[in-house]
């Protein structure tokens, strides 16, 4: 059954993304906000874009009703593949949407708020679908096309893991600076 599965992949999720969050709230802002390299994200830039890239999947947090399956291709399915694979293998790549990118002028309390209603929306989603529902391709990828609710979570966990690997790097270096 795809319900439990989506739901333990849910649970995971959850546990890894709120332990990130939990441990950075014990950080200072001069931590948090401090870019390695001119051109490269803070560790907050990064957590905010991880929340704004699942919003954007799951299409801006639109109605219930106003959601709609769409059709995959081949394509779209060989893409998915092409993402999972660049996501688990940490390959560097451009931001595949403009909107995906972090402003940089939210603090790490409005981000964790944003990041919440994403995952209180997609909660309340996966509770009020049935298993057929759950089998449709509701979400789109700017790269991958449209996917399904368990293959939106499997790409939000190989995300996650991709930039904590990236944040905790930028930890070690700001320890090492101390």
């Amino acid at each position: 059954m795809i319900l439990g599965k989506l739901e333990e992949k849910m649970a995971s999720f959850e546990e890894m993304r709120k332990g990130l969050l939990d441990e950075l709230s014990s950080l200072p802002d001069e931590v948090l906000k401090t870019r390695p390299l001119e051109d490269k994200w803070s560790i907050l830039e990064i957590v905010e874009h991880m929340a704004v890239a699942e919003r954007e999947v799951l299409l801006g947090l639109p109605e219930y009703s106003e959601i709609r399956g769409f059709r995959r291709t081949f394509k779209n399915k060989l893409m998915l593949k092409v993402v999972m694979f660049v996501l688990g293998n940490r390959i560097r790549v451009k931001v595949p949407s403009k909107t995906m990118n972090p402003k940089g002028e939210l603090s790490l309390a409005d981000v964790r708020a944003a990041w919440d209603e994403s995952q209180e929306w997609f909660r309340n989603y996966v509770a009020a679908c049935d298993e057929e529902a759950l089998r449709k391709a509701v979400f789109k990828h700017p790269v991958s096309g449209p996917i399904e609710p368990l293959q939106a979570v499997d790409m939000s966990i190989a995300h996650f893991k991709s930039h904590k690997a990236q944040i905790d790097r930028l930890l070690e270096l700001s320890q090492a600076k101390q």
